[in-house]
């Protein structure tokens, strides 16, 4: 490529990155949804440059808190409320690229890249803006900004680009040490896990037609039907064994879930909190779709994905129900397993959802922990009295609030239950409850979950 032709893509790319974040912004929707507007944004000459601008959006995104700082710390508050918002996401963009990622072989472009941006912006202030801001950020250091902060929950939750409550939460449970390695996590990218369709193909069918697609993959040590993407030539989605459901996109901790569970031909299974059904079609998978399964949720469009998932998959033991497990005692039968994967703040994916960590606060916690203990205590009326059946609770929340604050709950007013040992256990227990684990990004190089077992005392 020319340069001016990389330097056009450069500029393209980042008016397309700010539009999004902007629809973002606007219509309050996860940057998943949003980067599905790629196409309205974009013009077809546009359209190689995907992968760039899913990165511009998604990273700046992530450190979005310090780029807020920066502006306002160079530009005088009242002037800086009156900024567009399509300049102050251009301005976070380059933010992002010129001081958190200094790397980035697109900076070579930075002075130039300025004044292409600059004729499409139609405000008599904005050259002064980026001229500014140019010289400043040519100069700047993350210690500049540091400096300026006294509190040192706020100054750790600016350094690594995380809500100062969060950080507040995480270091009363886990300890400076623990915490500031969950945050360097939280900004880095996981690996990408299979699950693999055992159901309908071979293992050896699947690595093989994998390995024919230039996908480089490592397999799990310990979960048999999962697989690590070590590199891959073609983006998975657009390869014919993702197309032929030879495999699922799933993170291992989730797939580790359905493991514990460990579901047994003929027993029946209730998932309470279903969709949008990858936990489901795994169950249904593990019992070789010779079980019964009703899967609940009362979210309808991803009841639809779920109901998507069972006709591509052509499962026939799954019975979806639209309902809301909050009302006490939904179904007179009982069930012999319960998978309990509630509703939760998501504290556990910021790696991959990082606008998650922006959208909640404690008080969001807060009402959700009470809602993950009316789940609880009500499927748990719904189990099975006998030795061998149980309920897995599990959230992808690293937040003590929504785990070990309501098992405690849960504990205390259901007395007949009691915390079991798990048939795998590849992540760190809880330091409150020791049978219970906990996965971490730096640890597990998955999203962070936290898994806990119970079953009836009587029964030890």
């Amino acid at each position: 490529m020319k340069f001016d032709e990389n330097l056009k893509q450069y500029i393209n790319s980042i008016q397309v990155a700010s539009k999004i974040i902007s629809f973002y912004e606007k219509k309050q929707v996860s940057l998943r949804n949003a980067m599905k507007m790629y196409p309205k944004f974009s013009s077809d000459e546009d359209r190689y440059s995907y992968s760039q601008v899913h990165a511009l959006v998604f990273e700046t995104v992530r450190f979005q808190n310090i780029a807020n700082r920066i502006i306002h710390q160079q530009i005088q508050n009242q002037f800086a409320q009156k900024i567009p918002v399509k300049v102050r996401n251009i301005l976070r963009i380059v933010i992002y690229l010129v001081v958190l990622a200094p790397e980035s072989p697109q900076n070579q472009y930075w002075d130039l890249s300025c004044q292409d941006l600059l004729k499409s912006l139609d405000l008599q202030f904005s050259k002064h803006i980026f001229s500014d801001l140019s010289n400043y950020l040519n100069k700047w250091k993350l210690e500049i900004l540091l400096d300026t902060i006294n509190d040192k929950e706020e100054k750790l939750g600016v350094q690594f680009a995380h809500p100062t409550w969060l950080v507040r939460d995480l270091l009363n449970f886990y300890g400076l040490e623990l915490t500031k390695k969950i945050l360097v996590a939280n900004n880095k990218t996981l690996p990408v896990y299979l699950r693999l369709n055992l159901l309908k193909f071979e293992r050896s069918t699947i690595i093989t037609q994998l390995s024919n697609e230039g996908v480089s993959i490592e397999p799990d040590p310990i979960l048999n039907d999962v697989v690590k993407v070590k590199s891959t030539e073609i983006p998975l989605p657009r390869l014919p064994s993702f197309k032929n459901d030879l495999y699922y996109m799933q993170t291992k901790g989730s797939s580790l879930i359905s493991h514990i569970l460990d579901p047994k031909k003929g027993e029946k299974i209730l998932d309470a909190c279903a969709a949008p059904g990858g936990k489901t079609t795994h169950l249904a998978t593990l019992q070789g779709d010779l079980g019964f399964i009703v899967a609940t949720d009362n979210h309808h469009r991803r009841m639809q994905e779920l109901v998507r998932k069972i006709n591509v998959y052509n499962l026939k033991s799954i019975h979806p129900v639209l309902f809301d497990m909050r009302i006490d005692r939904v179904f007179r039968n009982t069930f012999d397993k319960i998978l309990l994967d509630a509703p939760c703040s998501g504290s556990g994916t910021f790696s991959s959802r990082p606008d998650a960590k922006w959208r909640i606060d404690r008080h969001q916690v807060k009402w959700l922990s009470n809602l993950q203990y009316s789940l609880l205590n009500n499927v748990s009326k719904m189990l099975t009295k006998n030795q061998s059946s149980y309920l897995i609770y599990s959230t992808c929340s690293l937040l003590p609030m929504e785990n070990e604050d309501v098992i405690e709950q849960f504990l205390t007013t259901c007395p007949q239950f009691e915390l079991k040992t798990q048939n795998l256990t590849i992540g760190t227990p809880s330091p409150k409850f020791p049978l219970a684990q906990r996965l971490f990004p730096h640890i597990n190089e998955t999203e962070g979950f936290s898994i806990f077992k119970i079953g009836y005392k009587e029964f030890n």
